[in-house]
């Protein structure tokens, strides 16, 4: 199989946009007498006219010889060693070429070039399919054959500054299509997490998946389940948080994948309060993928926090005004997010700040006095603070109260102490509530000793 080069300025590839570091990673390794190019989903961006996040490099040095070239490089990984190249606060990945697995093609194991058939004793896998050997280094044609969409099968030699194509991928991007490296029910078996990145492709990019894709999409779908629930998170974070949220959102739902991922989000989105909690869900994301696209900053934690409301409150079962107390709170979000990581591991650091989100939800609405300045105070009180006006919108909260929190954020000691003691006529309690009475101190009978005085003698 041989490449095709294009002259990369022919489909309006901007070097300008491309990073400084990277490209003198990829320069770097060419003087030190490697191959160095750039490579999948950033060369993709740049074709489609949009800027890559990142920028990764491959090359056919072994990660010790890397780490020879740069002095700011370290090895990591185990199933499959990359190298991190460190230039100020960003950093390169690069990646050693990637060949079949041990034994694939001495036994004639390549489904995925159409060139071979399955025979004899091919690589280990799950018994679903799932690959388990995936650390085996080979050439450029080799690693192009392993990567699973013609999109990202792409490679940008910035010396020569062309694109060197092996799978008409280039053909593909000028089509909008997305074409998977091979057969869809051998590759989803590999890796199941490939459905997901179908449909993050089709949201994020505006693509269309080939003919027939998608129903092997929904075929297979269920294998999905066995994939490791900690490799999960890292999928749910590049779904929602790369500016196409809303989107992959949709996708998620009417390709029967939400139900997969958040099986107690699907079980209340199914019932009476299904189309509510839709539009909260909608609402977030909506600014989520505001705020990522003004390069401002999200949190994991009000992601889960907005997807996991509803289970949270069926767990904890409050009804009307009812006081509940901490302990009670955190049993249950601690319960919701135990039962959620059977499918998607969310880690203790995003999961913690999740709860605190829907503890202060209870502060913020009964505005206690002695809380104020706390709550104010605490570096969960913007997220909190969002989520109470996203409750707002859908008719959870009173307006009001939203209202109250945003005049109150702006203000100095002073002002801030005057909008406490104005709340319920000036009486400074929680706004609705009956005043506290102070209790007069009860009058000793005449002739009666102090306590204190009490035995002294």
């Amino acid at each position: 199989m041989k490449p095709v080069y294009y002259p990369a300025a022919d489909f309006g590839f901007d070097r300008s946009r491309v990073s400084a570091a990277a490209l003198d990673v990829a320069q770097g390794l060419q003087d030190a007498g490697y191959d160095g190019y750039l490579v999948g989903g950033c060369v993709r961006d740049l074709l489609l006219g949009m800027t890559p996040k990142d920028f990764d490099v491959t090359t056919n040095a072994t990660p010790e010889q890397v780490r020879k070239v740069f002095r700011r490089a370290r090895i990591i990984g185990r199933r499959f060693r990359l190298v991190h190249v460190r230039y100020g606060r960003e950093v390169i990945e690069v990646a050693t070429y990637r060949a079949a697995p041990q034994g694939a093609k001495k036994n004639g194991w390549l489904p995925w070039n159409g060139r071979g058939k399955k025979s004899g004793s091919g690589p280990r896998t799950t018994e679903d399919g799932r690959l388990l050997d995936d650390n085996v280094y080979g050439t450029l044609e080799d690693d192009a054959l392993r990567r699973d969409f013609t999109i990202n099968a792409l490679y940008y030699d910035p010396v020569e500054e062309q694109l060197v194509d092996f799978l008409g991928g280039v053909r593909d991007i000028d089509a909008r299509c997305i074409r998977l490296i091979g057969k869809p029910a051998e590759r989803f078996a590999e890796d199941p997490v490939r459905m997901l990145r179908v449909l993050r492709f089709k949201a994020k990019l505006d693509l269309e998946p080939e003919r027939g894709l998608m129903k092997a999409v929904h075929k297979q779908r269920e294998l999905l389940a066995g994939v490791p629930s900690a490799r999960l998170f890292d999928e749910v974070l590049k779904l929602f948080h790369h500016a196409h949220g809303v989107a992959s959102w949709r996708e998620l739902r009417e390709n029967g994948f939400s139900a997969i991922l958040f099986p107690r989000t699907e079980a209340c989105l199914e019932g009476p309060d299904g189309e509510t909690m839709e539009s909260m869900i909608v609402s977030a994301l909506e600014n989520t993928d505001r705020r990522i696209s003004q390069d401002k900053p999200v949190i994991p934690a009000y992601l889960f926090a907005v997807l996991l409301w509803r289970p949270f409150q069926d767990r904890l079962g409050v009804s009307g005004d009812e006081i509940v107390h901490n302990e009670r709170i955190w049993q249950a979000g601690d319960a919701v997010f135990a039962e959620q990581c059977r499918q998607v591991a969310v880690p203790r650091r995003v999961s913690s700040p999740a709860i605190e989100i829907w503890h202060m939800q209870f502060n913020l609405e009964r505005r206690r006095p002695k809380s104020i300045e706390p709550l104010l105070a605490s570096k969960r009180f913007r997220a909190a603070y969002d989520f109470l006006a996203l409750r707002a919108s859908i008719g959870e909260v009173p307006q009001e109260t939203v209202d109250w929190w945003t005049r109150i954020q702006d203000l100095d000691a002073d002002g801030r102490r005057q909008m406490v003691q104005q709340m319920s006529g000036g009486g400074g309690n929680e706004g609705g509530g009956p005043k506290r009475r102070r209790r007069r101190p009860r009058r000793r009978p005449r002739g009666a000793r102090p306590a204190a005085d009490r035995g002294a003698g």
